[in-house]
């Protein structure tokens, strides 16, 4: 059974009530979390039934509606390199990678999957006062942003920018914590 919590945050995301970050990161935790996806797919459908009902047929399209779309298409910006994400559970252990993260730090889920991601990623040259904050963050349930040296499975240094978010209940327990990871060049 899908926790309350789950299909609250699932109605709302059907809705668009949800605001950019939070939708951004629900859809994170909708990649890997099976039933969640079927709760939405099952609301997804529900909703488009309704409007289907409430919503009068269009006889026809407007005639620029095409070229409106495409005109809009063509002024969003140019995509970027994707951020590295690693979702962990409450207690801190990895249960989701992106493929960026994977390319950023050589390890694969099942290399990660139920383990810290400082227990593999940091080492000497990593900032032992910028763990510690971040460490300060997930026991405070907060947010924070922090730029770390971690190291890559073949041991090479990269640096980065990492934003942690706390996905958390109605309780204000974390559930889940987001980390996004933007690499950063050197510094000598």
């Amino acid at each position: 059974m899908l926790a309350e919590v789950l299909q609250d945050r699932a109605a709302l995301y059907v809705a668009g009530a949800m605001t950019a970050l939070e939708r951004e990161n629900f859809e994170l935790i909708l990649e890997f979390h099976q039933p969640l996806q079927s709760h939405v797919a099952e609301l997804q459908e529900a909703a488009t039934a309704v409007m289907m009902i409430l919503v009068p047929a269009v006889a026809t399209l407007p005639a620029n509606l095409k070229q409106r779309i495409l005109g809009a298409v063509d002024i969003l910006p140019a995509t970027t390199e994707p951020e590295a994400v690693v979702v962990t559970n409450a207690a801190g252990l990895i249960e989701w990678i992106n493929p960026a993260f994977t390319a950023l730090c050589g390890y694969t889920l099942v290399e990660l999957k139920g383990r810290k991601p400082g227990q593999l990623l940091q080492g000497p040259a990593t900032d032992q006062a910028a763990v510690a904050r971040i460490r300060a963050a997930v026991q405070g349930k907060c947010a924070c942003e922090e730029t770390l040296v971690n190291y890559h499975k073949d041991g090479s240094l990269y640096r980065v920018k990492l934003a942690l978010t706390p996905l958390l209940d109605d309780e204000r327990q974390p559930m889940w914590f987001i980390a996004k990871e933007q690499k950063l060049p050197m510094v000598a």
